[in-house]
Order: structure tokens, then C-alpha cells, then sequence
């Protein structure tokens, strides 16, 4: 899910603390001889301030009832402006199986699990809906906080838990995610932060319910499914452009390894980054300062994913792994110039 550190690890909290104080290290100067090949797209973020996205977040599915009149705050999660009729097309209740549906290719997921992909759903195909159980297995019990303000980084037990509140999950554990899984220590809650576009649903929607803005696209996580776009009026599952990050060749095409102008250039890059502090807008996520940047301080940098919005960690790192080459190089260099004067300087003494 979206989070600030994601929904089972603590990404953008802790992990840009940790690439903030590398940047702040800075990088030996070099010129600056053009940008590498490609775009400056990407893969995850989990970060960003609680922004309420507006009003109206349907947490269900809709109702088989017909059309409807929106003609105001609604439940197809976003600011309820009248767009005509809203028609609902999901069953209010699991639709049994071979029970008639109307809708090919639509699917309903039901219930309020705070795993998403842990709720059922119902795929209407030839006319009549087929339900699918994920069979996940079941959540174990637990006293939640009274707020998510009060469950954010709390300690927590039992491992595994997880409370909700309007949609918004924390998660009882003790795990990191992306882009490298670490556990330990003790299980602190884990909690999403609400979407941070305004134009998305706080919380993620289940599948099928009303939406407003055709094609609007909404990242929750970079895993397979955990985004939604409006499509024909309902939210459907996508996923994040790219996904999680993955380093195999397999998962690749195309691959242009950067000459070293270009790694100086990253470099560069990364040495005129501005570092702030700030408090997150949540108020789950308050009373503590962070350390990073700031995206809009950063137009077209690889440490940016323009179309989720978000912080492309694992460009992020590659831009540090590139100072840090090139960092080397010139000691390197550096040394070898040390190393020439001080033969030259031994020389002089054996005259």
C-alpha cells in the first residue's frame, strides 16, 4: 500500500534518511558532460504527506439498483462534481456462481480485508459471474489503537496483525520493503499514508466500484494489481509502471551501460541536490522531522516516477552508486598523482 515507509517496511522514512545523509557527503567536482540515455521514469515510492483526497471514498462495492444521480460528495471516491448518471454495475453482496450478470470482463471485490489482494471477487464473463475465494489465510486478532495517529510506530504484537481505519491500514511487524527486504528488532505498526493526489481515493478502492474521471490512474504499491484506474466509470485493478524493481537481465530490454561522462553527470546531479527537513501534512506521520528532498526541487531527475508522483528509490540509489563511482575514480586519479610526485620526489633526494 501507499506509505511513507509502505505498508510492510519503512522505505521512505528510513531508507531516504539513510540516502540523504550519502548525498550530503557530496562527491568530488567534475564537469558536467551530458545527461545519460533513457528517460527518468521508475519504479517505487512509498512516500508522501497525508493529503485527503476529497470526500466520498466508496470502501464496497456499489449497488445493482441502476443508474444513479451524483449530484454531489458521492461514492466513487473523488470530489463528487455532477458528471451526469453514475451507474453502479456490481451486485451489493458476492454474487453466487452462474448467478446473471450483464457486464463482461467487470470485477467486484468485496469485503474491507486490509490485504487487498485478500478480498473476494466475482468476474462477470458469458453472462454470469464466476466468485473466486483467495484463500488467504486468516488475519490473526488483535486490540487495535484507538487512531492510526496512536498505532504509528508504536510497538505491537501479534506479528502479522493489522488494524484499519477508513481503509488505511497499519501493519504489526518488524520487516522492511524496497528496495531490499531487512527484519528485525522489535514489531512496530507499519501504516499507510493516504494517497497523496488529490484526484485518487484515500484509501485503495475495491474493484468495481464507481469512479468519476476516465483513466484516472491511482498507485498503491508497486506490486502486481495494487493500483487502479477509472475505466467505463469503475476502478479497475493495474499495476505501477515497471513494478518493483527487479535487477535481472530477464526482466530487461534495451540496456545502455552509462560511459563515464555520463556517470559524472549523475554525479552531478546529485551534488546539486537541495536537502530539507520537514513534517509529514498526516497526522499519523507527525512530530518528527525527516530528512531528503523534495521532488518538485527535482524536474527530470532519475530519482523521480512522474506518473505515480513519487519517489523512485531505486533510481535514487543508482544516482548515489553512480557518485560514489565517480567519487572514486577521481581519488584514484588523485592518488596516482600523489604517488607520481612522490617518485619524483625520491628521485630528487638520490641525485
Amino acid at each position: 500500500m501507499f506509505d511513507v515507509r509502505l505498508i510492510s517496511g519503512t522505505t521512505h522514512g528510513a531508507c531516504a534518511i539513510v540516502f540523504s545523509a550519502l548525498l550530503a557527503l557530496g562527491a568530488c567536482g567534475g564537469d558536467d558532460d551530458g545527461p545519460p540515455p533513457g528517460d527518468a521514469g521508475g519504479g517505487v515510492d512509498s512516500g508522501g504527506g497525508g493529503v485527503d483526497a476529497g470526500p466520498g471514498v466508496d470502501a464496497g462495492p456499489g449497488t445493482d439498483a441502476g443508474p444513479t444521480a451524483d449530484a454531489g460528495p458521492g461514492d466513487d471516491g473523488g470530489a463528487g462534481t455532477d458528471a451526469g448518471p453514475v451507474v453502479a454495475p456490481c451486485p451489493v453482496d458476492l454474487p453466487a456462481a452462474d448467478a446473471a450478470c450483464t457486464r463482461d470482463g467487470l470485477v467486484c471485490a468485496y469485503g474491507d480485508d486490509p490485504r487487498p489482494l485478500c478480498r473476494p471477487t466475482a468476474t462477470c464473463g458469458g453472462g454470469t459471474w464466476s466468485p473466486t475465494d483467495p484463500g488467504c489465510d486468516p488475519l490473526p486478532d488483535v486490540t487495535c489503537p484507538a487512531t492510526r495517529e496512536d498505532a504509528a510506530d508504536e510497538r505491537c504484537s501479534p506479528d502479522g496483525a493489522f488494524c484499519a481505519w477508513d481503509g488505511i491500514a497499519c501493519h504489526c511487524t518488524n520487516c522492511t520493503s524496497g528496495p531490499s527486504v531487512m527484519c528485525g528488532g522489535p514489531r512496530t505498526w507499519h501504516c499507510d499514508a493516504p494517497h497523496p493526489d488529490m484526484d485518487c481515493p484515500p484509501a485503495i478502492p475495491n474493484l468495481g466500484t464507481t469512479c468519476a474521471t476516465e483513466a484516472q490512474f491511482c498507485s498503491y504499491d508497486c506490486e502486481e494489481d495494487m493500483s487502479r484506474t477509472c475505466t467505463a466509470g469503475v476502478w479497475v485493478a493495474s499495476s505501477a509502471p515497471g513494478g518493483c524493481p527487479r535487477s535481472t537481465r530477464r526482466a530487461k530490454r534495451d540496456i545502455r551501460y552509462l560511459t563515464p561522462q555520463q556517470i559524472e553527470h549523475v554525479a552531478g546531479q546529485v551534488r546539486a541536490t537541495r536537502l530539507a527537513t520537514w513534517e509529514y501534512t498526516d497526522p499519523a506521520l507527525d512530530g518528527r522531522r525527516h530528512l531528503g528532498f523534495i521532488l518538485e526541487d527535482q524536474p527530470g531527475s532519475w530519482a523521480e516516477d512522474p506518473e505515480a508522483r513519487q519517489v523512485d528509490l531505486y533510481g535514487y540509489t543508482s544516482m548515489l552508486l553512480a557518485a560514489t563511482q565517480a567519487q572514486a575514480g577521481e581519488i584514484e586519479a588523485l592518488e596516482r598523482q600523489v604517488e607520481a610526485l612522490r617518485r619524483e620526489v625520491r628521485a630528487l633526494r638520490d641525485r
